[in-house]
């Protein structure tokens, strides 16, 4: 579903040249949840972005299902990845109502925005249709997540990025929002790329982990590798090390 060829992301000229990914590749299976795990600045996000549209000054070759994705993304080809970030509430205009927040990438889209639509998407992530009258405020912080999925998948993509998306929630709510993004991938058929600093939940979702430090993937792991320290790279013996996971497992 998703093929990463020689992927490169720099900015500044110069002295000032910074390269947050450097010559990244892997691929993706339809249907998959990939994890990728690393420090702060290790440049996750900014491949996410990469891959989302939301940064254009890379190169290499980006594919998603077989078709090459330009740097500069125009009309539907915007529809086929979508993401979900960490932060739900910094998302969500808090002027707006939840109504207001899933039509906004229909009218985007030139798509019908009918009350309908809306009140499948909400049901679809486990909440009531009438949420669509109420504000940002008005919900918990795994309510404001489960609305930035709805967001996320009322364009019905193919592809969902996932940037830390349990990060900023109480650890009871992390596993409903987990268990649920599960049950959406089965249902709808999408592949996922997850970005976790918690090696416990790539483990749990993903069935290979890339792990990256300065931009670049040092290696490839199965949940099965990971959970049981398996590693060859130092950096992931150490990541592995100063987690919880080895314990747990």
């Amino acid at each position: 579903m998703i093929e990463i060829r020689d992927l490169e992301l720099t900015f500044g000229t110069g002295r000032h040249l910074v390269r947050p990914l450097s010559d990244l590749a892997f691929s993706v299976g339809k249907g998959e949840t990939y994890g990728i795990v690393g420090e702060s600045g290790c440049g996750k996000s900014s491949l996410l972005r990469c891959i989302g549209g939301m940064e254009k000054g890379w190169t290499g070759a980006i594919e998603i299902a077989g078709q090459p994705v330009p740097r500069i993304r125009r009309g539907s080809e915007c529809r086929v990845v979508q993401m979900v970030f960490q932060d739900p509430y910094g998302t969500l205009h808090p002027r707006h109502t939840i109504g207001m927040a899933l039509s906004e990438p229909l009218r985007a889209q030139g798509m019908e925005r009918s009350t309908s639509r809306i009140a499948d998407a909400l049901r679809a992530v486990g909440l009531n249709p009438a949420f669509a009258e109420r504000y940002p405020h008005q919900l918990s912080g795994g309510q404001r997540q489960r609305v930035a999925i709805a967001r996320a998948l009322i364009l019905k993509p193919d592809v969902v990025l996932l940037d830390e998306p349990t990060s900023a929630l109480d650890v009871s709510v992390q596993a409903e929002i987990l268990n649920l993004l599960a049950d959406l991938r089965e249902q709808l058929g999408l592949t996922y790329i997850l970005v976790s600093h918690d090696l416990a939940v790539v483990a749990h979702m993903c069935g290979r982990i890339a792990v990256m430090q300065s931009g670049k993937v040092l290696e490839e792991l199965s949940a099965s590798d990971l959970r049981h320290g398996r590693a060859t790279a130092e950096y992931t013996i150490e990541l592995i090390e100063s987690s919880q996971l080895k314990t747990a497992a």
